[in-house]
Order: C-alpha cells, then sequence, then structure tokens
C-alpha cells in the first residue's frame, strides 16, 4: 500500500514533519461514529499524521481512554451546553489554546455537535477544518429545522467528508456550492471481525443456547429508527410458522436516548409467540463473538443508514447478512450475491426472507463467503486511514500560505 508520506511535494513542504491532526469528539460513549474514529486513529500511519484528541466532556464512556492506549494525546474541555453561551466560549477558547500550543496544523471534527465547536475554534486560529459527517438532517426536515442543524450549517467547514455517498449526496442539497464534499468511508477492526465459529460456539455455550439451534441476532442501540421493533415482529411471524430458533437483541440505550424504547421492545418480546425465544444481550465489549454464533445477522433501520456500521462488520465476519434496502447498506449489499435487502419497516417481507435463509444452509456459507470477501476488499481499516491522511494533507495544502501556518509564533 502507497504511504502518503511519498506523495510530491507534501513532506518537503511540512518541515519533514507528519500533519499535526487535532480530532475533536463531543460524546465519550461508543456509537457507530465513535467506533470509527477510534479505528481510523488506531490505523492510521503516524509518519503522515501526528494526531491528537480533544473531548468535549459530553458522557461518561470509555472512548478517552481506548485513544490514549493509542499513545495519542488526549485533552478533556470543561462541560457545558452548546446554547449556554459562556460555556460555548470557554471551550471555544480552549480549544484555540490547544491548537495554537501544540502546532495543530489541520482540525477535524468528527460529527456535526464536535463542529458547532472545532470550526470556530480552528477559524480564530488560522486552521482549516473538516467535518468528518455521520449522520445528517437536511435542512427539509424537522429535525434538520432546529438551532442545532441550522448551526451546524451556519459554520459548515473548509471541506466535509461523508461516511457514505448517500450522505454526501445529502450534503449536496445543502451545500450547493460548496465546501467540497468527498466520500470518506470508515474501516472495519478485520482483526477483530472476522470468521471465528469456535468463539461463536463458546458464546453460545455461556447463554445455553445449543449449538444446532438456529440463531437470528440484530446489533446496535436501542432506538426506534434502528428497527428492533421490526427484528422482532419479523420473529413473531416466523414463530407463527412452526420455525424453531432463538432471536437475541445486542445494544443498550446510550446517549440518553429513547430509554422508553426498551419498555417497548420487552413488552413485544413478552408475547405468547416469542415466550422464550429472544435474549436481550445489553451492550457486549465482544459483539463479533456474537456475531459469529448467528446463522444471520439482521439490520432493520426504518430510516435510511447513514453508512451501517454492523453491516460491514457481520460481512467481515463471513456471516450472511439480511438489511434494511437504505442508504449505506446500498452501496454495501449486492443484493443476493454479497448479502440480502428487504423493505425498511416491512416484518412481513424481513420474515419471508428470513424464513428461506433459515431453511438453506448452503445458501447462507455462500453469502457468508461472498461477505467476508467483500469486507476485506472494501472495509480494510489500513486502506481507509490511508484515504483520509492523503485528505488531511490535500485540505492542508490547499490552505497553507508560504509556510506561515507551521511557522507563525505560539503566544
Amino acid at each position: 500500500m502507497r504511504d502518503d508520506t511519498t506523495m510530491p511535494g507534501l513532506k518537503s513542504a511540512s518541515s519533514n514533519r507528519p500533519l499535526r491532526a487535532l480530532f475533536v469528539q463531543s460524546t465519550t460513549e461508543v456509537g457507530g461514529a465513535e467506533v470509527a474514529l477510534a479505528t481510523m486513529l488506531q490505523n492510521m500511519g503516524r509518519a503522515a499524521i501526528d494526531p491528537f484528541g480533544a473531548f468535549l466532556g459530553f458522557g461518561d464512556g470509555p472512548l478517552p481512554d481506548d485513544v490514549e492506549r493509542l499513545e495519542i494525546p488526549v485533552f478533556h474541555l470543561p462541560r457545558g451546553r452548546f446554547r449556554n453561551v459562556a460555556s460555548t466560549t470557554a471551550k471555544i477558547r480552549a480549544l484555540r489554546r490547544l491548537i495554537r500550543k501544540h502546532g495543530i496544523d489541520v482540525v477535524v471534527s468528527n460529527g456535526g455537535h464536535a463542529n458547532l465547536f472545532a470550526r470556530p475554534a480552528a477559524k480564530l486560529s488560522r486552521r482549516p477544518c473538516a467535518w468528518w459527517v455521520h449522520m445528517y438532517d437536511q435542512a427539509s426536515r424537522p429535525q434538520g429545522r432546529n438551532a442545532i442543524a441550522r448551526a451546524e450549517r451556519m459554520l459548515s467547514a473548509d471541506v466535509l467528508y461523508a461516511n457514505s455517498q448517500f450522505i454526501a449526496d445529502k450534503l449536496a442539497v445543502d451545500f450547493p456550492e460548496g465546501p467540497p464534499i468527498r466520500v470518506v468511508k470508515p474501516g472495519v477492526d478485520l482483526e477483530r471481525f472476522r470468521p471465528a465459529p469456535q468463539a461463536g460456539a463458546r458464546v453460545r455455550q455461556e447463554e445455553n443456547i445449543p449449538g444446532g439451534q438456529l440463531l437470528i441476532g440484530i446489533f446496535g442501540r436501542l432506538q426506534h429508527w434502528k428497527g428492533q421493533h421490526v427484528f422482532l415482529r419479523a420473529a413473531a411471524l416466523l414463530a407463527g410458522r412452526g420455525l424453531s430458533f432463538t432471536a437475541i437483541v445486542v445494544g443498550g440505550s446510550i446517549f440518553g436516548l429513547e430509554p422508553e424504547y426498551a419498555v417497548e421492545l420487552n413488552h413485544l418480546a413478552a408475547a405468547p409467540s416469542l415466550a422464550g425465544r429472544v435474549r436481550f444481550l445489553g451492550n457486549r465489549k465482544n459483539p463479533q463473538d456474537w456475531m459469529n454464533a448467528c446463522d444471520v445477522v439482521v439490520h432493520a433501520s426504518v430510516e435510511p443508514e447513514p453508512w451501517g456500521l454492523v453491516v460491514a462488520e457481520a460481512m467481515a465476519c463471513g456471516r450472511p447478512v439480511l438489511a434494511s434496502a437504505a442508504g449505506g447498506p446500498l452501496e454495501m449489499i449486492d443484493h443476493k450475491r454479497t448479502g440480502w435487502l428487504t423493505t425498511p419497516g416491512d416484518e412481513v417481507a424481513m420474515a419471508a426472507w428470513l424464513e428461506i435463509l433459515l431453511a438453506n444452509p448452503a445458501l447462507r456459507a455462500e453469502l457468508g463467503e461472498a461477505a467476508w470477501r467483500h469486507a476485506q476488499a472494501e472495509f480494510d481499516p489500513r486502506h481507509a486511514a490511508s484515504v483520509l491522511s492523503m485528505e488531511l494533507w490535500r485540505l492542508w495544502a490547499a490552505r497553507i500560505d508560504s509556510m506561515q501556518l507551521l511557522t507563525e509564533p505560539v503566544p
């Protein structure tokens, strides 16, 4: 693989040192965007990029510790809401001091909320700023007309990195005349997410799920738009047709969002047709083992998925995936070749596809093999990090005025 430091004119322009990039993250809890960031940082070549992390004090999750274990300097800023002018100003000033003290060359906000603080701090420091967009509400949607969404569009960035073509197309509607929009897809930890039948057998045994029992699973945080209710309704239809199986729901409520949804899901699972068939496993540190334990992994989002991390992870584990045909999964799955697609929100269609897959082990094996090969080719985290590194160099090179950004004195 080509090392970004060999790109003509770039290394020499930076006085023979890596580009110093500050990654700004709002929350410390771990969702898809946070996993994407951690995987990117883990695989980033330090000869090209010298990363720093700044956390804005929201949540009590493990992400800062995960980043520090990568030997990346981590800085914690004081808590405070964006709508509080005093706390917002304090955060922006703290970021500006950090940028100037450590000679940061480019600033990367991992998500829209982080961009509300990172973009002003970068502008005050005369540093270019990139916004890695993992989810985006267009101005035409009700969610896109609230104060936070309007502020995100107003502040924008020097370049927008979309995590999928689907998100890039949405951004193009609201930013028709700039800034530049480029697709920078996340990678998947292919050492962690890989075919491991023994690990799958072990976790089955730990939960007293027989090895020969058909197992279907859905992974992700518990939110209505993620569609766990559709999965359980499809499971109830399968049970009504006399199929013997166990269904697992892996994930929990995070970011304090929709805690009542778990109650709704438990109510669905308590239906007579599903009695004893559903296991709620909560957040697990080893989702890869549970993916390997599944005969089919289901993705059931009722709204278009911005990218679909769990789809990519399950494919990397060599599992057959049945996913909602909207958003990012359409860019990952070639229907009936590397996985199957189903109509979002349609439990009848989902149950029909699942019944076919569960009845055909040879078909599942064929889909799983094709999924694994696709993951190896498309989700390599080193390639993803190389793409981001190249884009950050491009951003810096486009903005630099002589050597001013790198040589101006720190006050």
